[in-house]
C-alpha cells in the first residue's frame, strides 16, 4: 500500500523524532547526512548502532537497538 501525498505531508507534519538506524558518525556515509539534515529541518534525530552505543551523536546518545530507546524518549518515526 503506498500512501498519498496528503498521507506523506501528515506524517511529516506530526513527526518531531525519528530513530535514525544505521547512524554513523562517519561524515562520508548517506546516514550522517540524512541525520544531520533532518536535525537541520527541526527533527529531533535519536541514533541507534550498536557499535556506538553510549555515545553522542547530533547532540543526543546513541543506542544499541530500538528496544534500548526508553519510553520517556518516544519515537515517532522509524529510518
Amino acid at each position: 500500500m503506498t500512501p498519498t501525498d496528503a498521507e506523506l505531508i501528515h506524517i511529516l507534519q506530526s513527526t518531531r523524532s525519528i530513530a535514525l538506524v544505521g547512524a554513523s558518525m562517519n561524515p562520508d556515509r548517506p546516514s550522517h547526512g540524512v541525520g544531520l539534515y533532518l536535525a537541520a529541518k527541526g527533527y529531533r534525530i535519536v541514533p541507534v548502532n550498536p557499535g556506538l552505543a553510549g555515545k553522542t551523536l547530533f547532540g543526543e546518545t546513541v543506542f544499541a537497538s530500538l528496544s534500548d530507546i526508553p519510553p520517556d524518549r518516544a519515537i515517532d518515526l522509524v529510518d
